[in-house]
């Protein structure tokens, strides 16, 4: 009788193991379009406080889910084959940007994205990245969607 119920307690583990899994495997990531930035920065300054002090500004940013809005002028709009997009803001004339890989799910909203326009993008810290010679840095975002202008879905 003990055996029956040891291996339906197993069999119900398994089953219930596999329910979670599936869950999890297929449960969807919140959109950033109802989260709020835990700081709102333009992009020169961003770049030149991790420049300035890559450590400080590392354990000010440092953490999970870090959500940024960042303001600066487009410098480039970047769409691959799979119709992924990442905008690159910063100053022009500097090869230092911020390079925000954008949430496919508002791709339809990208397409109007011209070199030279002011945005603000939502996104979630994702690190800073020096140029081993010195000439440059990025920083990254990644699941970002445009906060300004609107974004419509």
């Amino acid at each position: 009788m003990k055996r029956k119920y040891f291996g339906w307690g197993i069999a119900l583990l398994v089953l219930l193991a596999g329910i979670m899994g599936y869950l999890q495997f297929n449960r969807e990531r919140d959109s950033l379009k109802y989260i709020d930035p835990k700081f709102s920065v333009k992009a020169e300054d961003l770049l030149q406080e991790f420049i300035s002090n890559e450590n400080e500004a590392g354990k000010k940013y440092a953490g999970q889910s870090v959500i940024l809005a960042v303001t600066g002028e487009i410098k480039e709009v970047i769409k691959n084959a799979a119709n992924y997009y990442t905008v690159v803001m910063g100053d022009t004339s500097s090869l230092s940007s911020v390079r925000c890989l954008m949430d496919s799910t508002f791709s339809s909203s990208y397409r109007d994205l011209k070199r030279g326009t002011t945005v603000t993008i939502k996104g979630n810290f994702n690190g800073y990245k020096a140029d081993e010679m010195g000439i440059g840095a990025d920083i990254e975002l990644n699941y970002c969607i445009l906060s300004s202008p609107e974004i419509s879905k």
